[in-house]
């Protein structure tokens, strides 16, 4: 739907600028170029609405070709006015319109100074562009028989704001505008339109000679010709827009170190919003909480012993990795990956000795997502304070699987003094279908689950 941003103008093309045109300001900013970032995948059917100030886009006009048969008080009845225009769209900004992009590009307020641009919408999905104003809108639709596709609330019949929408048989749908805007040349156009509508045929024309004369006119737009400039580059001046729109840069691992697992290890908390995809090894089991938000902390190495990551395998095709690797030849390799900056961890691979690789967290939705080896169920969750942490992953893991034990003991069978510490976890309980039992292991504890029988009639 974005219009190609190579080759826009950094002169004046054909047309005019009407000598009583005083410039707002100069210098117009080339609309951002090609980038190496993309857009997140979800936004091909997800409009994406931007409220924050300086996001801008950029949509150009041509001229209408009515002008060239003299309709605007063209020299010889032949004279293009009108220059290609391009308007700026700013959030938080009263709209402008310049001809051309550089520094001494003069620009021009397209509406009273009081009108802001409050939001914009794109919809990539319905090839649509909605910038709501603070009193208006204009929007950039697909071709629709009878209407045009550049729609500007301001553009009525009677042109009584300065700006007249008209389709007349024959020519492109026009969209009119007085140049410059302002009190006097408003007034003027719509005298002159309302005086024609009463009888007086010549009143437009008239009007459209004196404006000349004095420096003014008629800017005439083909409504049919807009094209929306816009980039992911558009986005990334602003941090928070740019999480939340663009996917983060691609990270090359060829060039990153390999993590020395002898005293230093991976480690993540995994925020899981949905109770379906937590499981009883790495989560617990939790029957008085099932619908909250629930948090655990993962570790590589360590965790891929029952966990195993949905990557990629050799040729390509989506995997749990690592699921049937004999145990101790697992994982094959860490590499992180920090960010520009150098203060947080980006992404990270793990490779498996089973050819398969997984990088995570997911650059798009920032997910962790793994199978359960054990109990084949499904651990999905945001991945949270991803963090390259100090010390022997062997003692950190076993302080971490205890705390996973614990989560699974029933707090209403401990034992609580009256200060409220607890003394005992319970080690045994049940729920008249299955027993749950905490038993003692070399490693520390584990927890096992006894079905119990109906006993026949």
């Amino acid at each position: 739907m974005f219009a190609d941003l190579e080759d826009l103008p950094t002169t004046m093309g054909d047309g005019e600028v009407y000598d009583a045109m005083n410039p707002y300001g100069e210098g117009v900013d080339l609309p951002a170029g090609e980038s190496d970032r993309e857009f997140k995948k979800i936004y091909d059917n997800q409009p994406m609405l931007v409220s924050t100030d300086g996001f801008t886009i950029f949509v150009s006009l041509n001229h209408n070709d009515a002008e060239e048969k003299g309709m605007n008080g063209g020299k010889d009845n032949r004279r293009q006015r009108t220059p290609k225009t391009y308007f700026k769209f700013t959030v938080g900004e009263t709209p402008t319109y310049s001809f051309y992009f550089g520094e001494d590009a003069p620009f021009y307020n397209l509406m009273p100074e009081s009108i802001l641009v409050k939001s914009i919408k794109i919809d990539k999905t319905n090839n649509k562009t909605s910038i709501d104003l603070t009193d208006g809108e204009v929007t950039i639709s697909p071709k629709v028989s009878g209407q045009p596709r550049f729609k500007f609330s301001w553009a009525n019949p009677m042109g009584t704001n300065g700006f007249m929408g008209q389709v007349i048989t024959g020519y492109a749908p026009f969209l009119y505008s007085v140049a410059p805007y302002d009190a006097k040349t408003v007034s003027t156009y719509a005298d002159a339109f309302k005086a024609q509508n009463e009888g007086a045929t010549s009143a437009m024309a008239d009007a459209i000679k004196d404006m000349n004369e004095r420096g003014e006119g008629l800017y005439m737009w083909d409504a049919d010709s807009p094209k929306v400039y816009v980039s992911p580059q558009s986005f990334s001046f602003d941090e928070e827009l740019s999480k939340d729109f663009l996917l983060p840069p691609s990270v090359e691992f060829s060039d990153k170190n390999v993590l020395d697992t002898k005293d230093s290890y991976i480690k993540f908390s995994c925020l899981i919003e949905k109770a379906s995809l937590r499981t009883d090894n790495y989560t617990g089991r939790d029957s008085e909480n099932t619908s909250d938000i629930f948090i655990c902390s993962l570790q590589f190495p360590g965790d891929e012993s029952l966990l195993a990551p949905m990557g990629t395998s050799e040729d390509g095709t989506t995997v749990p990795c690592g699921a049937d690797s004999a145990e101790g030849r697992v994982l094959k390799s860490i590499t992180p990956a920090m960010n520009m900056a150098g203060t947080a961890v980006q992404e990270v691979k793990l490779e498996f000795h089973d050819g398969s690789h997984y990088i995570f967290p997911n650059s798009e939705t920032g997910m962790f997502t793994a199978k359960d080896k054990d109990t084949g169920q499904e651990l999905q969750g945001k991945v949270k304070n991803l963090i390259v942490a100090q010390g022997l992953w062997k003692e950190a893991y076993a302080t971490e699987v205890a705390n996973r034990l614990e989560r699974n003991s029933n707090t209403s069978f401990n034992t609580i003094n009256t200060d409220g510490k607890v003394v005992t976890s319970a080690i045994a309980w049940g729920d008249g279908s299955m027993i749950k039992v905490i038993v003692p292991t070399e490693k520390g504890s584990k927890l096992i689950t006894l079905p119990l029988r109906k006993k026949e009639a």
